[in-house]
């Protein structure tokens, strides 16, 4: 009567369990770092509009772009009292400021697009700050379209450091909400790129290779499916 496993039998089972972990455990891994990337960005999508919200109260105001953080900067100083500089100073929970460049980064060394590619533009703007939760921020307002565009790194320069994978670009509308990147028009309901430009495309700019991946991932339920 056999009353156990043979040693052959025992590599044989454990050389299966083997191919089938290598198989099924990155996926497994990416499928989790992707959904805390997807928390993060809801998170910090959230707290974009609510400040929105919040300075157009103060000011008295239904457009964001009549408010102190919706026209052109002021300065980057110290006493910054316009633009993206007071925007993310007063209204969010920072804890490093004008952080693009400098002695304590914010930002990455360096970024790619979904399919590799490397950008040679990292994230910017006017003014870039990292939230409490680790997220950098950093806008800029373009005086051709009145168009205050936002770009987000969920975890600020952790890796991977990859346009639509942790970093996302969008634009801020008069009603305080947000589209996508590259709308062309700060108007409430004004599209940004579609879901299907999302890793579509040869661009060195961060927030053209991030553009349409917002889109996508709201457009599936928050969810980040590629």
């Amino acid at each position: 009567m056999k009353k156990g496993f043979t040693l052959s039998e025992v590599l044989i089972t454990l050389g299966i369990i083997g191919v089938i972990a290598a198989l099924t455990i990155p996926a497994i891994v990416t499928n989790y770092r992707n959904k805390i990337y997807v928390a993060q960005l809801k998170r910090v999508y959230g707290q974009i509009t609510e400040a929105a919200q919040t300075i157009m109260t103060e000011e008295q105001t239904d457009n964001f772009y009549t408010t102190s953080a919706g026209i052109p900067q002021d300065n980057t100083g110290e006493n910054c009292k316009t633009g993206a500089c007071y925007f993310l100073r007063n209204y969010f929970k920072t804890m490093n400021e004008n952080c693009a460049t400098g002695d304590h980064p914010c930002v990455g060394d360096s970024y790619k697009g979904l399919n590799g590619t490397a950008l040679t533009v990292k994230p910017g703007g006017s003014f870039c700050a990292q939230t409490t939760n680790g997220a950098t921020i950093c806008a800029t307002h373009n005086t051709n379209n009145q168009v205050t565009s936002i770009t987000v790194d969920v975890n600020g320069k952790d890796d991977p450091n990859t346009a639509g994978r942790d970093v996302f670009s969008m634009d801020m509308k008069t009603d305080g909400t947000l589209s996508d990147y590259e709308s062309g028009s700060n108007v409430p309901g004004s599209e940004g790129a579609p879901a299907e430009r999302c890793g579509n495309g040869s661009t060195s700019s961060i927030n053209a290779a991030a553009a349409g991946c917002l889109t996508r991932i709201i457009e599936d339920g928050w969810v980040m499916k590629y």
